[in-house]
């Protein structure tokens, strides 16, 4: 009796082992089964977030299991802080949203913005795209200066969506730091009111996404209308190798401790987010279609047709810069601060 009871234990706890991933992985279809996932952005569907979005949910929705329907929303507003604090205290936390937040969600963090009200630490990340190096532009036709040197003599108007963003951040940092004498003019709706300030001649310049140039003015590009004067990341891209990065141009250990915080905040990039206390094997069922997507070829091909790159990093990457982000130390937050103008 006692070996027949030991023998049953056995086979039922192999069948339990033998059906339990295929258990939770039902489990995941059933739920995504004619279901809708919304993959929110914080900015407006005309710029490079609404491109890279629709390409991505395109794709990655047959990687995961049910293969739901994929639909795409703009919520702009404060500089991607409305999108990520909806992300955080509103959105359903079952596996029916996803967020494509802006590079900057865990430095703003660390800056205190008002406003925000999330814990970047405790969202669920699918991965990154790749990184975002951003360039401050101007319109040659529109301003007054057009290089460095000459912005730290003559005032240039730049356009912002909001003070969470890279549009406000990167030319505050360069006046506080750098001595140029940018004048910035928020609450402008996404990249696309910018662009549209910009051709009316409200204001001279933009900072912002390299590929989100590339692909959405191609035609100032082209026609060698626009002055790149400084970029933001770690290095040179290599397609602007005679642009100097905001690093490069710091000329003391304080505005480089600070310059590099804002480097290794645009390592994260491109990234990708759900609520916190998404169910774990929904946001294992994300994070695997992720890792699949930016492998895709057809995906691929798609990005390259529109000039854009990726350099995907999977959620464990993610997480540590995120983390790293956070755990900078008190004295180098005062002086980041104080290069932001925060108090």
């Amino acid at each position: 009796m006692t070996i027949r009871i030991t023998c049953s234990a056995v086979i039922a706890a192999l069948v339990a082992c033998g059906v339990a991933a295929p258990v939770a992985a039902d489990s995941v279809a059933d739920f995504y089964k004619g279901k809708t996932v919304k993959l929110l952005i914080g900015v407006g569907m005309g710029s490079t977030y609404g491109l890279h979005a629709r390409f991505f949910a395109d794709t990655i929705r047959q990687y995961i299991p049910g293969n739901p329907n994929i639909v795409i929303q703009s919520m702009p507003g404060g500089g991607g802080a409305k999108m990520a604090n909806y992300m955080y205290n509103v959105a359903p936390n079952d596996g029916s949203y996803i967020g494509f937040p802006l590079k900057y969600i865990a430095v703003n963090q660390i800056l205190g913005r008002k406003g925000l009200k999330y814990d970047s630490a405790k969202y669920g990340y699918l991965g990154s795209l790749g990184p975002i190096n951003s360039v401050v532009a101007i319109l040659k036709t529109q301003a007054p200066a057009t290089t460095l040197e000459g912005v730290r003599k003559t005032e240039i108007i730049m356009g912002s969506t909001g003070k969470s963003s890279e549009t406000f951040i990167t030319p505050t940092l360069m006046n506080n730091l750098l001595g140029t004498k940018f004048k910035i003019v928020t609450g402008y709706r996404g990249m696309k009111g910018i662009t549209l300030a910009i051709e009316r001649g409200e204001v001279h310049g933009r900072a912002g996404s390299w590929d989100s140039l590339k692909a959405g003015q191609p035609q100032w590009l082209n026609k060698n209308q626009v002055s790149i004067i400084a970029l933001s990341g770690l290095k040179r891209n290599w397609d602007l190798r005679n642009v100097p990065t905001l690093l490069e141009l710091a000329t003391t250990p304080q505005q480089k401790s600070v310059l590099q915080f804002f480097a290794n905040g645009n390592a994260v990039g491109w990234l990708m987010m759900t609520p916190p206390g998404l169910p774990k094997a929904r946001l294992a069922a994300f994070q695997n279609g992720f890792d699949k997507t930016v492998k895709n070829a057809g995906y691929l091909a798609k990005i390259k047709s529109k000039d854009l790159d990726v350099t995907p990093m999977n959620h464990t990457g993610v997480e540590k810069i995120i983390a790293d982000t956070l755990a900078v130390s008190p004295q180098t937050v005062a002086k980041i601060k104080k290069a932001m103008g925060v108090k």
